[in-house]
């Protein structure tokens, strides 16, 4: 809406046909209050089109001042104090050039019963005191409007800046696997090809079904579950090949639940971070499970691995830091992401409301 707004008013040409409507408006309601007063209609005329031509005039000049001020920078007092100056200036210039075409005009034809008993500076003042509110008024739209799209401006660029970041943030995770990983799987491939060519040939396909997985999406940033799911399927089958019975995994989602759209290789940081600690030198076998749900319109996505937590498991890496710093961006004040311990396991919990922003 706001754009809508800046596009229209702020764009030059656009602003001063706004403003002749706004200036006639204003003219239209002066011309019949003085008809309502019995003013002579020629004189009212006149008077009307000086008025409001002044004003078009005038507050194309505020206009100007106006583009250079900083309203993001500037102290409210300051800024307050600067609109009244300068629209009371304005007001009593204004009221100056129009009591001078009056005085004119009571010269040249009848006087009105108005200008016989008023005297001139009263004239004045009351008229400066008219047209400072209508100033006023003019300018609190106007600026209220331009503060408004700057602020949203602002928050535009902010949440480009932290998309651009977090785009960056992405292709480090599709592009830049743990070398141990990719390392440890080829030579467990190589090491299955003569005894059991069979095993080595699946575990070819799981891995370049994982890298076409990681280039075929890495312009995209949201991602249906379910593909999501599969890639992280194809990762552990891999591991599965590597570590055999040493590693039982479970994926338990529902069809329906499959359809949520998630952020991509959001489940990438915490399923490594699971290997990572989960099977360790002392740990005879790791149990890996993952379960997504929906619930009132949370998306709950689980990675629970078998083993203790530590304290440097619940600030581990970058991984896990990157995935805090996107659930903020595409789930600003509706995400939760817990790390816990529960009955021997370590639960990692995205508790994600609604559908994630694109921007």
């Amino acid at each position: 809406m706001l754009q809508v707004i800046h596009k229209n008013l702020f764009h030059p040409p656009r602003f001063w046909r706004i403003n002749v409507v706004v200036w006639l408006v204003f003219g239209l309601i002066a011309f019949l209050i003085r008809s309502v007063m019995q003013e002579d209609f020629s004189r009212a005329l006149q008077i009307t089109l000086a008025t409001e031509l002044l004003g078009f005039f005038l507050s194309g000049v505020l206009r100007r001042m106006y583009r250079h001020l900083n309203l993001l920078q500037i102290r409210r007092s300051n800024f307050i104090a600067q609109t009244l100056i300068l629209t009371g200036f304005t007001a009593a210039f204004h009221s100056a050039l129009l009591q001078g075409l009056i005085t004119l005009l009571d010269l040249a034809g009848p006087t009105s019963s108005f200008s016989q008993t008023v005297p001139v500076w009263q004239r004045w003042a009351v008229f400066s005191l008219l047209m400072w509110f209508v100033y006023l008024a003019w300018s609190f739209a106007y600026l209220w409007l331009k503060a408004e799209i700057l602020v949203q401006k602002e928050r535009l660029q902010e949440l480009k800046a932290k998309a651009e970041v977090q785009q960056m943030e992405l292709q480090l995770i599709r592009f830049q696997l743990d070398p141990h990983f990719l390392f440890n799987s080829l030579n467990g491939i190589a090491a299955e090809i003569p005894a059991h060519p069979k095993i080595a040939s699946n575990m070819v396909d799981e891995l370049a079904t994982y890298l076409k997985y990681s280039l075929d999406h890495r312009h995209e940033l949201i991602t249906p579950l379910s593909v999501e799911l599969d890639a992280t399927a194809s990762y552990l089958k891999i591991q599965k090949a590597r570590f055999g019975s040493k590693l039982q995994t479970r994926i338990t989602a529902p069809t329906t639940t499959r359809k949520a759209l998630v952020p991509s290789f959001i489940l990438q940081p915490i399923v490594e971070n699971a290997f990572k600690y989960g099977l360790g030198k002392d740990s005879a076998r790791l149990t890996l499970l993952i379960t997504a749900q929906m619930k009132a319109g949370h998306l709950i996505l689980q990675v629970k691995n078998s083993g203790n937590l530590s304290s440097s498991q619940k600030s581990s890496g970058l991984g896990l830091e990157a995935v805090r710093r996107r659930l903020a961006i595409r789930y600003p004040n509706r995400h939760h992401f817990t790390l816990t311990e529960d009955n021997g396991f370590v639960v990692a919990t995205l508790d994600l409301k609604g559908e994630p922003c694109s921007v």
